[in-house]
């Protein structure tokens, strides 16, 4: 059963591999009738790769699901729940926001290839206040960058009480 693309089309990652489709069904219709789901299988092994996409009978449930389960925790995993077509519009008629990086303009390309990367949305200003656990998140992401390279640098920008940042 696949889910054919539209604009109420959701992707799931993060799904744990032991979690089965029928499993992620009963999860998933807590929010409303399904139209489709379909968990992501590897041809070779047969096992999950860990994503899925779904779709609901009533389109006006697509946000609130997407709401309700993304960042949910299964077993040591984050779902990442959101709708799957790229320049779908959301239940009230508005454009997703677009990705806005200074510097950064996607309409010339790709560019040159750099040795910079910039990862978004990986943490809340919360987890950076404290000290303890902004240490712990530097620790972290550099050993997991580190998987994939030499780590010359890394910063991990904290608010500054009194001002605002868009």
């Amino acid at each position: 059963n696949s889910t054919q693309n539209s604009p109420h089309k959701i992707f799931i990652g993060g799904v744990p591999s032991y979690l089965t489709e029928p499993q992620l069904r009963e999860l998933l219709v807590s929010f409303g009738a399904l139209k489709s789901c379909n968990l992501i299988m590897d041809s070779a092994t047969g096992l999950s790769k860990g994503f899925a996409f779904c779709e609901y009978l009533d389109p006006n449930v697509t946000d609130v699901a997407c709401a309700g389960l993304n960042g949910m925790l299964l077993g040591d995993k984050k779902l990442v729940v959101q709708r799957a077509s790229v320049g779908a519009k959301n239940g009230q008629g508005q454009a997703p926001v677009q990705l806005q990086v200074p510097g950064l303009n996607l309409a010339q390309g790709a560019g040159v290839p750099t040795t910079v990367l910039c990862l978004m949305n990986m943490i809340t200003p919360d987890e950076v206040q404290d000290e303890e656990e902004y240490e712990d998140i530097l620790d972290d992401v550099r050993e997991e960058c580190g998987k994939y390279g030499i780590v010359v640098s890394l910063e991990i920008p904290r608010p500054i009480r009194g001002v605002d940042v868009p």
